[in-house]
């Protein structure tokens, strides 16, 4: 197998999600370097090297992990408002994330899964250290009844 990992693009990313969120959910493309974030996914290899990580801003973890929950949208907005993110929705943005493994795996890539999904204002090196990965993509994803938030993949 290849340590090449997939490039994740507007449609798959679309197509992965709605199948948590359902067929309306709409993705675009994004400048990565114009997302703010919130929290960081990272994934690693089999070796426990860094491959990639997904840095996504506060609507994006409170969107994913309130709908995931069902949660009324006027709850998720409200902790976007009070820029708070409950345990709950934290630990729903970490199973979205898991999810998100798919995005850069095909067949023939090497196996990665998702190590942990942190605070990004209490992860600055590891912020800083993303420059060193080659790839940057960023989406735009709206997650119907929500809202819309934003996702950058960092990648080798």
């Amino acid at each position: 197998m290849s340590e090449t990992y997939v490039k994740p693009t507007v449609q798959s990313v679309t197509s992965l999600l709605a199948m948590i969120y359902g067929d309306d959910l709409n993705t675009s493309d994004l400048d990565s370097a114009s997302i703010s974030g919130q929290r960081i996914a990272t994934f690693i290899n089999d070796d426990d090297k860094l491959v990639a990580a997904c840095v996504c801003n506060r609507e994006f973890v409170v969107y994913s992990g309130a709908a995931l929950s069902m949660i009324p949208a006027g709850g998720a907005e409200e902790m976007i408002a009070e820029n708070s993110i409950s345990d709950a929705l934290a630990g729903n943005f970490h199973e979205v994330m898991n999810i998100c493994t798919k995005l850069l795996m095909s067949d023939d890539s090497a196996h990665l899964r998702l190590d942990k999904t942190l605070d990004c204002a209490q992860q600055t090196d590891l912020v800083s250290s993303l420059d060193a990965l080659a790839t940057r993509l960023g989406f735009l994803v709206e997650i119907p009844g929500y809202g819309k938030g934003a996702m950058a993949i960092y990648m080798n």
